[in-house]
């Protein structure tokens, strides 16, 4: 169980025995929270369900110290710190503040996990060591999740300490400016956002507004109605939908009338969160200086007009964050913005630049790093990928003083990949964000994943996510997409038939030895449908290169049939039918 905690605890004492918890109940103090208590009761059921007793909840004046008893104590204090206490007769949870309680029950709940109420005596001390660990989900392009799936996803995120969460939205809330081009039933709604940025701080999860502001407008400045905001008034489309939707659509920074369409999206966005920060992202202006502005200086018109930006978000009470590629392109630049704006560092390469995060530092910013998952493009993570990035990023994080991490989920060519298969990067993120010192990269952190994500005590599950990465590597759902729409772009497909013929044997393998595992649930089904998927992606385009081997008959059928049923249970139906599009009518 010890052996099992993600995210490690930094200080872990073992003594002999154990604590049974059959029969215990939970007594509260006085200061513990709606928060604390909601979670107070979760852990109740499960050790309910552990013990096969009743479990009961009380508060209590002071701080309980009472035999068979869970002793949950929240203090005054700052920071998410908390510990732990095991000794035989009674649990102490002690949290600095109510969010350390919270991550105090959290520990206890995985330490519980199984152990049909035992759990050994132990004295833990734990806090951690970035302040900022948060999760970055694409919700534009392609999948769209429903509110009863991201609870779920809160939840989570919350039991691996993570406390911060941000949607990147481009068309996917019906702002004003968007009657007309987007549909309404594929967006989320404010009342959505409402209630999520309401579960997540009973969760203690920032929901931070996220907001495309100066590059990335695709579907509002191709609409005729705002062609005239857009930098290019001139351009050619590519046959990938998708990729237009990528590649171009940088707002006219010197149209008077832009800054006041983003202030008006930014005034009906803003109000529905608490958080005191606003993302407004501008990252990949690509083409600021290659249509209206051509010949301008880019750095001065990206300073002038974020500047515009900045200044309206924070006349709102808010603090900026901002993705920071544009700006280290642009070092003339950098030491006129505000040392109030938090610059979000990405990077998503296996080896990345970790020498920003000392410009950035030096420069006297607070700075987020941003790593990611390898989801997009792909059918699921491509993990001995992304843990390379993320372990780099966070790493330059914590060597550099970074205010913290955070893990991004991004959605290209219409977001085939669904979170259920992006798990082992959102959970390695986590725990190396609040444990420098977690034990990654290696087997133990593998076994670990597989038991607690999906629930094989095998370690087989994370070892074929790995193997399902060496197909990833060869053949990817971008390279089929270009392809399918005939579209030369960055991407070059593979030609070799026989690596292709390969990468189709290993997906289709690893799907085979997944519906073997002897456990199965939406995690496992859902990464199976994926490998299948990888299958079909690397079948495709070996056609498209000249081999003329053809899947079995009725296979695309029946994994569309099931692909949708996965996408549907958790999403708006959104891009889903543009994937299967492609699935079904490629060669």
């Amino acid at each position: 169980m010890l052996n099992m905690l993600i995210p490690t605890p930094k200080k872990i004492e073992v003594a002999a025995g154990k604590t049974n918890l059959a029969g215990f109940r939970i007594a509260l103090s006085a200061s513990c929270d709606s928060r604390v208590c909601y979670l107070a009761r979760k852990l109740a059921s499960e050790l309910s369900a552990e013990t096969h007793t009743e479990i009961t909840l009380t508060k209590v004046l002071g701080e309980p110290a009472l035999d068979g008893f869970v002793n949950v104590i929240a203090g005054n204090g700052c920071g998410e710190g908390y510990t732990l206490s095991a000794n035989g007769k009674s649990v102490t949870v002690r949290g600095v503040s109510l969010a350390g309680a919270f991550y105090g029950i959290q520990t206890l709940r995985q330490l519980a996990k199984d152990s049909r109420g035992l759990i050994p005596n132990v004295e833990i001390e734990d806090a951690p060591d970035m302040s900022y660990r948060g999760m970055y989900q694409d919700i534009t392009r392609g999948r769209v999740p429903t509110v009863e799936s991201t609870k779920e996803f809160i939840d989570l995120l919350a039991y691996y300490k993570i406390n911060s969460l941000q949607f990147y939205i481009e068309h996917t809330f019906m702002f004003e400016e968007y009657v007309g081009i987007a549909h309404k039933e594929n967006c989320i709604t404010a009342s959505e956002i409402m209630e999520l940025d309401d579960y997540c701080y009973e969760n203690f999860i920032d929901f931070v507004p996220s907001l495309s502001t100066f590059g990335h407008l695709y579907r509002l400045l191709d609409d005729p109605k705002w062609h005239e905001y857009c930098e290019l008034d001139k351009y050619e489309k590519f046959n990938n939908p998708w990729h237009n939707a990528m590649a171009h659509h940088t707002i006219d920074p010197s149209n008077p009338g832009s800054i006041e369409i983003i202030k008006s999206m930014i005034n009906q966005y803003a109000p529905l969160f608490r958080s005191k920060y606003f993302n407004i992202c501008c990252d990949e202006t690509f083409d600021l200086g290659q249509g209206r502005n051509k010949g301008k200086d880019t750095g001065k018109l990206y300073l002038e007009f974020t500047g515009k930006i900045i200044a309206h978000v924070q006349s709102l009470g808010k603090t900026v964050m901002m993705w920071g590629d544009i700006i280290l392109h642009h070092p003339e630049i950098m030491d006129s913005f505000s040392k109030d704006v938090v610059m979000l560092n990405w990077s998503y390469t296996n080896n990345p630049d970790v020498t920003t995060a000392t410009k950035f530092r030096d420069s006297g910013f607070r700075q987020v790093l941003c790593p990611g998952t390898s989801c997009w493009n792909q059918m699921a993570e491509h993990v001995n990928f992304a843990e390379q990035n993320i372990i780099k990023m966070i790493k330059s994080g914590h060597d550099n003083g970074a205010m913290g991490a955070l893990n991004t989920a991004w959605g290209d060519y219409g977001h085939t990949c669904p979170i259920t298969s992006t798990m082992y990067g959102i959970v390695l993120g986590a725990a190396f964000s609040w444990n420098k010192d977690e034990k990654v990269a290696c087997k133990e952190f593998d076994n670990k994943i597989a038991w607690m994500i999906y629930g094989d005590k095998t370690g087989k599950s994370v070892q074929l996510l790995r193997r399902l990465g060496d197909s990833e590597g060869i053949v990817s759902w971008s390279m089929l997409v270009n392809l399918y729409f005939n579209c030369k772009t960055w991407q070059a497909p593979n030609q070799d038939t026989a690596q292709l013929a390969e990468a189709a044997k290993i997906a289709l393998s690893v799907a085979e030895d997944l519906r073997a595992l002897p456990v199965q649930n939406k995690y496992v089904t859902d990464l199976t449908i994926s490998a299948e998927g990888q299958y079909l992606i690397a079948m495709s385009v070996a056609r498209y290169a000249g081999s003329r081997k053809k899947v079995p008959a009725g296979f695309t059928d029946d994994w569309c049939k099931r692909y949708a049923e996965s996408w549907r249970r958790d999403n708006k139906e959104s891009e889903l039918f543009k994937v299967l599009d492609v699935f079904r009518n490629c060669k």
